[in-house]
């Protein structure tokens, strides 16, 4: 079901009226977008890393763990061994 001509008007009066009367929700709503694309293109991108990923290959790094090639879950038991191995 495509939107013909007459609904397209109502559409964009009803954003006009939002900017006129609202501006601060227009704001909001299109920042709520733009981290929702972000996510989403977060998720979609197998090579990206998330800010905990992040901490963990950092932290990994700090211990001299090699991360190359291993997964978060495989890190954290290397993390946790080393942990373990430092409080005996």
């Amino acid at each position: 079901m495509a939107i013909t001509g007459f609904e397209w008007l109502v559409v964009g009066g009803v954003i006009v009226l939002a900017f006129l009367f609202r501006p601060r929700l227009v704001t909001d709503f299109a920042r709520s977008m733009g981290q929702v694309v972000a996510e989403f293109r977060r998720r979609e991108d197998p090579g990206s890393t998330s800010g905990d990923d992040e901490l963990l290959i950092r932290t990994a790094r700090r211990l001299g763990i090699k991360t190359q090639g291993k997964s978060s879950s495989q890190i954290r038991e290397e993390i946790l061994t080393r942990a373990d191995r430092g409080q005996n």
